[in-house]
């Protein structure tokens, strides 16, 4: 698979905190500073708490470069995830568009990008969106759809598209070729064929 590239790709050289490094000797370090900067507790107080959970003897300075070089830009990363996930959601119908497979599958693509290419992938949904309502409201106007008569297409091929669609907005090839709406093949005007016996007759036209 070939997966093209967004705007804003580039590498990016990751280098531990000092409580990271401390983790590797002192497994759980690293989340529980984690989970005590999400409970809100000041980084001089976490000093005290990892000093007397691990015996350990850190600094504030140490927490404070956990918590700006870690845990604000994951919770940054996950607050544009979820405005990825929202603008995608819009994009394509709401939770009838979106299944939870889809949405997981969304998740896994994302956690592959980076902020760059979340907010470019964002503004891409969002461009979508604003092209399907134009279209919706241009077939209200010309009497081609009504509400309540649109075409009825199978979840499962709904699914397909819509993943399909995330694909060609995040960049990736798609293995399966896009899923057709299947109708039923209408019989040519005239006589039916003789049926052998043990085949099911086909109904004659109505004219």
């Amino acid at each position: 698979m070939m997966r093209k590239k967004l705007p804003g790709q580039q590498r990016t050289t990751f280098r531990l905190t000092e409580i990271e490094k401390l983790d590797g000797r002192y497994p759980g370090v690293a989340f529980h500073v984690k989970g005590w900067l999400d409970q809100g507790i000041p980084s001089a107080e976490i000093v005290g708490l990892i000093h007397g959970t691990f015996h350990l003897p850190v600094t504030e300075a140490m927490v404070e470069n956990y918590r700006y070089k870690r845990w604000v830009p994951e919770k940054e990363l996950v607050a544009i995830k979820i405005a990825v996930t929202k603008a995608a959601i819009e994009a394509f119908g709401g939770d009838a568009g979106l299944d939870a497979a889809i949405l997981a599958k969304l998740w896994e693509l994302m956690d592959k990008m980076s902020i760059p290419q979340l907010i470019s992938a964002r503004t891409l949904f969002i461009k979508v969106r604003a092209q399907n309502l134009k279209e919706q409201e241009f077939l209200y106007k010309t009497g081609q759809l009504k509400p309540g008569n649109g075409e009825e297409i199978d979840r499962e091929t709904q699914q397909r598209n819509v993943l399909r669609r995330v694909k060609e907005i995040f960049g990736l090839a798609d293995d399966d070729p896009p899923a057709a709406v299947v109708t039923t093949p209408v019989p040519p005007r005239g006589p039916a064929p003789p049926v052998s016996r043990g085949e099911p007759a086909t109904a004659p036209l109505l004219k």
